[in-house]
């Protein structure tokens, strides 16, 4: 494939029938089953998925069918296949159309369902997360079509309840085993950039584990002049707690929670510290006049992020408001922590660390639960395919005169890990457009146009590419 005629292809096609078909599906207000009760009998989740259905149908793509799947109790599965054209591989593509609810009022002249351009970026909510996706996939394979190259059969999955925890995604595609097969690969379109001057590829996914902790050292409370230095407080008991989790001076987790970095990843890191440089904080969060990040070390701050386990306190309970809160002994604390694991750490196995820490030898024998919220695991990617590696390289230089870098998230995909057990020999690529003021799950929601166009020509190019190695 050519890129200049790949670029040219889609900067027409993105104008002509891509962009008019992402401004349709703004205007449906599909929410995600979490935020819509009558999600099931208002029609909206069957009118989006029908939209991109027929708008797929709509592009001459060769070979292409598909249909939109809802089976009783089911969120909708959109689910095309296009059928290979001379090489014997499967390509397997997700997405999801679901949708965020508006969360509040949008600034002025901007709407959730209302598309808006300005600026070079399409505004509306499910543009950039995640109804960008079903269209740059299907544009990725026209454009290999128009150039007359071959490749392999590719398998769209597109669901529509990614935003309420993908619980029927993993059901479905065991469902359709027959008709997926065993894919080559599998792209999921629905990650971040840290930027919109070059590729990025998503190489990991920290693993979650939440966690209710209840420290209760007497019957009933008591005035703090008549109980304190008597007995102990209960938040001072989970204080200590707490410290069996993590150093209080720099937060480093002392809990066997760990795992090895890989070198290849530390390399990544070195090569994205040195890119972002104070970006690499800056991006994340914004700290307080005076305040200072965990670790001036780059490298460091972006392993801690991606590759080390974290804790944070998320709630606390037991506490009367500060404003009416009387000198009294309060008899039990309870507090609900986040922890973060590394990618490759299983997350029943911290189920059991965290729980053994915190439960064994309480301080002054005090009554300590533990409870298990949720959990889930995380996903690293392999060492990536040469081809994919070069495929990727080349379009980033070619698109923005810069090689692609590779970054982990410090968030979670949950489905992620799952597909890598449900497809173990399957190449992983994970990636997306999600980058600086997308705003996705926000207000004022954006899909940055140019860059969505360039990552279709680079999705293209990876397609065929890894095809035809």
């Amino acid at each position: 494939m050519k890129y200049e005629k790949t670029l040219e292809d889609a900067k027409k096609d993105f104008e002509a029938n891509m962009l008019p078909g992402l401004e349709e599906f703004i205007r449906i207000d599909n929410l995600s089953p979490d935020f819509d009760p009558e999600w099931e009998t208002n029609g909206k989740a069957e009118k989006a998925g029908n939209h991109l259905l027929n708008w797929a149908k709509a592009q001459g793509v060769k070979g292409l069918k598909g249909e939109l799947i809802k089976e009783p109790g089911k969120t909708h599965m959109l689910f095309i296949e296009i059928d290979a054209n001379g090489i014997d591989k499967t390509v397997l593509l997700y997405g999801h159309f679901d949708k965020q609810p508006p969360l509040g009022e949008w600034e002025e002249g901007l709407h959730p369902n209302k598309p808006v351009i300005r600026n070079g970026l399409l505004y509306g909510r499910g543009a950039s997360d995640d109804g960008y996706a079903l269209f740059t996939i299907v544009e990725s394979v026209k454009l290999i079509q128009l150039q007359g190259c071959k490749h392999g059969r590719i398998i769209i999955t597109i669901e529509s309840g990614e935003e309420s925890g993908s619980p029927d995604l993993v059901p479905y595609l065991k469902s359709l085993k027959d008709r997926i097969g065993n894919p080559d690969l599998m792209i999921c379109m629905d990650s971040g950039c840290k930027d919109y001057n070059s590729l990025w590829l998503t190489t990991s996914l920290r693993g979650v584990a939440a966690f209710e902790v209840e420290v209760e050292c007497l019957k009933e409370s008591v005035h703090s002049g008549t109980g304190s230095g008597v007995a102990p407080d209960s938040f001072t008991v989970l204080r200590l707690l707490l410290n069996r989790l993590d150093d209080p001076k720099t937060s480093k987790v002392v809990a066997p929670l760990t795992v090895e970095i890989p070198e290849y990843r530390v390399k990544d890191a070195e090569k994205l510290a040195a890119y972002q440089k104070e970006k690499v904080v800056t991006d994340l969060v914004k700290l307080g006049d005076g305040v200072k990040p965990l670790t001036e070390d780059y490298k460091e701050a972006i392993l801690n992020n991606t590759w080390r386990p974290t804790v944070v306190v998320i709630g606390m309970s037991g506490f009367p408001p500060a404003e009416g809160a009387g000198n009294v002994l309060r008899y039990k604390t309870k507090a609900k922590l986040s922890i973060r694991l590394p990618p490759t750490f299983d997350c029943k196995e911290a189920e059991k660390v965290v729980t053994e820490v915190l439960s064994k030898d309480p301080p002054y024998n005090s009554k300590v639960t533990v409870k298990v919220v949720n959990s889930g695991n995380g996903w690293a990617a392999k060492d990536m395919h040469e081809s994919l590696k070069k495929s990727f390289s080349e379009s980033s230089k070619f698109l923005f005169g810069a090689d692609y870098y590779n970054c982990g998230e410090g968030g979670s995909i949950p489905f992620i890990a799952e597909l890598g057990e449900l497809y173990p020999k399957c190449e992983i690529l994970v990636t997306g457009i999600l980058g600086p003021g997308a705003n996705a799950h926000c207000l004022n929601e954006c899909l940055n146009l140019d860059y969505t166009t360039k990552m279709t020509v680079a999705l293209s190019h990876a397609i065929h590419d890894f095809c035809n190695q």
